[in-house]
């Protein structure tokens, strides 16, 4: 099946299914070559490179169709490299902020057991608001901003799941509040 368009300058007037094969077998080393000398990782630019393909694959009947299709392919694969440098990059600097903070218990205390066994049998935002107030030390700005509520339901679900823990713990929701 030959397809036909008329477009503006850059764009040739068909494309086969068929041709996808040969224009794959033409361009795959060299797209690999460069997510290899962009990223410095032969796996990293042969999965680079794969998700260029697909892309272009998917929509052959369009990218077939212009007068370069390997700078197409190639475009893309040079998008992704660095989509991926930026994430990368974002990630270190994430862990290097981690990396300031104290490591929190990997286990809990046998006295804590009791506490968190509680916990987890409150309703599921009461506990996710508490556990991010005592584990991570969050203020209740960030606990609002990660359960998409407000700063007043972040409050009251910790105050709610306070008094829920105090009463079936049987201690005085200051005690809980520590």
């Amino acid at each position: 099946m030959t397809r036909t368009m008329t477009r503006g300058p850059g764009v040739s007037t068909s494309a086969t299914p068929a041709s996808f094969h040969s224009f794959y077998r033409q361009h795959v080393q060299g797209v690999i070559a460069l997510g290899l000398s962009m990223t410095g990782d032969r796996g990293v630019a042969e999965d680079i490179a794969q998700e260029a393909f697909t892309r272009a694959y998917r929509d052959w009947d369009r990218v077939g169709t212009y007068d370069n299709p390997g700078a197409w392919v190639r475009r893309v694969a040079s998008n992704l490299a660095i989509s991926r440098w930026r994430r990368m990059k974002s990630e270190a600097r994430a862990l290097m902020r981690l990396g300031n903070r104290p490591e929190a218990p990997h286990e809990l205390q046998p006295r804590d057991e009791e506490f968190w066994a509680a916990v987890r049998g409150l309703p599921d935002r009461q506990a996710l608001a508490l556990a991010l107030h005592y584990v991570e030390d969050l203020p209740v700005a960030e606990i609002a901003a990660i359960l998409e509520c407000a700063e007043g339901t972040a409050k009251s679900l910790l105050h709610r799941g306070r008094k829920a823990l105090a009463d079936q713990l049987g201690l005085d929701t200051t005690e809980v509040a520590r």
